[in-house]
Order: structure tokens, then sequence, then C-alpha cells
């Protein structure tokens, strides 16, 4: 088991894309008029390990994941008593079907290749692994 700095497990690419197929909720990172901006999406993870959202055609999602490089994040499981974990990617968003084969819900598919992927977990703080709070965080 490997730990970082901050005492979190510290996922392989492999664990990443397991947990990512455990969930369907997630953020997309852009750039938007020279701005980041994270917006909350629906995905699933492909068989060729990209990450597949849907969007509208002429929303600032749409424009913002046209042959760019974004970031992705995902995080569970919420409201569970196992451990928590967060995922995080950088990949090449595109529209892989031609603008004007829009889905019959009136939305395009984006793909997301999965370039760089990192992921932690949190340690059950009863866990012999786990590092103890230290007094200075624990009194902020």
């Amino acid at each position: 088991m490997s730990l970082d700095t901050a005492g979190l497990r510290v996922l392989t690419r492999a664990e990443c894309l397991h947990l990512l197929r455990t969930v369907t909720v997630g953020r997309v990172a852009v750039s938007h008029r020279a701005l980041p901006m994270i917006l909350p999406v629906h995905f699933r993870v492909a068989d060729d390990d990209s990450i597949r959202i849907e969007t509208t055609p002429g929303t600032t999602l749409h424009r913002a994941t046209d042959h760019t490089v974004v970031a992705f994040e995902a995080e569970g499981p919420a409201g569970s008593t196992e451990p928590s974990w967060s995922v995080i990617l950088h990949g090449f968003a595109t529209h892989p079907r031609p603008a004007d084969r829009v889905v019959a819900s009136g939305r395009v598919g984006v793909a997301i290749s999965v370039d760089e992927v990192s992921g932690r977990e949190v340690l059950d703080v009863t866990d012999p692994m786990a590092p103890a709070v230290s007094s200075a965080i624990a009194r902020w």
C-alpha cells in the first residue's frame, strides 16, 4: 500500500478506472472565456476506458469540449460506510460523431481520453495506517 504525504492511499490506474465505473456523476473542468469552469455531468466509462458524457449543441459545455484538454473528477461512495475516494484525470475532449448526427434526445456525445489519471482513497480513521490528525488541525 502506498500513501501520499497527506496519508491518503494512492490508487493505481486500474483501481481508478474500476472506481469510476461505480458512480455516474462527476465534474468536468473546462476553460470558458479564459477562466476555469467546473460543471457537474452524468458520465460512464466506455469499453476503451474513455469518459463519455452528453451535452446539448450550442451550450458552454458543448463548445468547451470540442478538441480541448479538460480535467475530470469523480468521487464516492456518498453516504456509505466504505472508505471515500476521489479520482482526477486529464484528457482530450472530442465530439466523436459529426455535429449533424445528434442523438434522438437532441444531445451530442463527448469522449474524454484518459491521458493522466490519479486517485486517492481516504483510509478509515480507525485503520492503523491512517495518520493521526495533528493537534494544530484539530484546533483549527
